[in-house]
């Protein structure tokens, strides 16, 4: 049984990242999920190849915050852009609010969708079942 892939979450505000862990829980994944605090963090992270050695080539889903301290979102979409490994990366932005502008920017910076805090159950499984393999 190939391991399941990792749920990359990138929020820094703490009641936004236990309900999304809620959720995840709630559409009863088995994925693990990795928390990053800011956007360097996780850039640090997808900088290590062994991290992505055993991934079978499956893209990881990232739950991408996009006002973030020290690297925002945005920052981090640009990131991926440049980095050799972003094809094994799915960004999904998640964001307190909806801007028509936020979302239109985000997709021009590669991310797949734009989902609107707080995120629920059904949305953390249609998105996991698009990006990554969960268990039965």
């Amino acid at each position: 049984m190939q391991p399941l892939s990792p749920i990359l979450v990138a929020e820094d505000d703490d009641d936004d990242f236990h309900f999304l862990r809620r959720a995840v829980r709630e559409a009863k994944l088995g994925n693990p999920i990795l928390r990053f605090r800011d956007g360097l963090e996780l850039t640090k992270f997808l900088e290590s190849a062994s991290y992505f050695k055993d991934s079978h080539d499956v893209p990881w889903l990232l739950l991408l915050d996009l006002s973030m301290p020290i690297m925002s979102g945005f920052e981090v979409l640009q990131w991926l852009h440049t980095h050799p490994r972003r094809a094994q990366v799915r960004p999904v932005i998640v964001s307190g609010f909806y801007h028509p502008a936020d979302v239109e920017h985000s997709r021009s910076l590669g991310a797949t969708e734009y989902v609107v805090k707080p995120i629920k159950a059904d949305t953390i499984a249609i998105l996991t079942r698009r990006a990554v393999p969960v268990a039965a």
